[in-house]
């Protein structure tokens, strides 16, 4: 899951939640809230959280977990999330898969952030 995976790469570069609130423009309770799966974050603030983990985002929601959920229905949820998303959103949502595309655990291209 999304809280874990922050949490255990938090926990691997040796930081606080302060710092990595500090890092990302947060503060120390929604880090925590994150952490716990009590706040989902937006993907602009997955970018964020992402750039304090010095990762791309998409490293955050991409596990080595085999899903039995199919490519179809997969792609079928997908098209229907995204007429629910506003324009800046997509925006961020492409450059998610620019990146995942490129590399799942390079840093962050500056032209992204």
């Amino acid at each position: 899951m999304l809280q874990n995976q922050i949490k255990k790469l938090r926990l691997e570069l040796g930081i606080s939640q302060n710092e990595l609130a500090k890092r990302a423009g947060y503060s120390h309770e929604f880090i925590s809230q994150v952490e716990r799966g009590v706040k989902t974050p937006s993907l602009k603030t997955l970018k964020k959280i992402a750039f304090g983990l010095n990762v791309c985002p998409s490293f955050l929601i991409t596990t080595n977990q085999i899903s039995k959920e199919t490519e179809d229905s997969l792609t079928k949820e997908i098209k229907l999330n995204l007429s629910n998303l506003s324009i800046d959103e997509l925006k961020v949502l492409r450059d998610l898969v620019l990146c995942l595309s490129k590399s799942k655990v390079s840093p962050i291209p500056d032209e992204i952030i």
